[in-house]
């Protein structure tokens, strides 16, 4: 089975387990308070609609996650993940006008300072197999 298999049968098998505790645990007041103030705000299609939009756009989102896990490193993965985290905070300070904590400045700094060595290390590791290959075969 290839990665789009893989990940169709864990979504199908995660839903079929969540649903019934989802339902007991949280159905009642799900019913009650989030579904009905949601609808009653926005309207009934829009809060439709939206929902399956945030349900499509986040299974395209993980569907491409798995794919791209199955086509490079898993460390390059971690690596754009990172990355991926780093171009959302700068997108919201941006777009939306968010303001940074000192945290959130710090770990965004660390974030880019870790990728960045990664980067620089692992550049430096493949050059010295170049030239050590290269001299091998000499």
């Amino acid at each position: 089975m290839d990665s789009t298999n893989v990940y169709a049968y864990i979504s199908i098998i995660a839903l079929l387990v969540c649903i019934p505790p989802a339902i007991l645990i949280e159905g009642p007041q799900l019913m009650q308070y989030g579904f009905r103030d949601a609808i009653l705000k926005v309207g009934l299609n829009k809060f439709l609609s939206d929902l399956f939009l945030i349900g499509m756009f986040y299974h395209l989102y993980n569907q491409l996650a798995t794919n791209t896990l199955e086509r490079v490193a898993p460390l390059t993965h971690a690596v754009g993940n990172v990355l991926k985290r780093v171009f959302v905070i700068g997108f919201s300070i941006v777009v939306f006008g968010n303001k940074i904590s000192t945290q959130t400045g710090i770990g965004t700094a660390i974030a880019i300072a870790g990728v960045a060595m990664y980067s620089l290390i692992k550049a430096n590791m493949e050059e010295q197999k170049r030239k050590s290959a290269a001299t091998a075969t000499s």
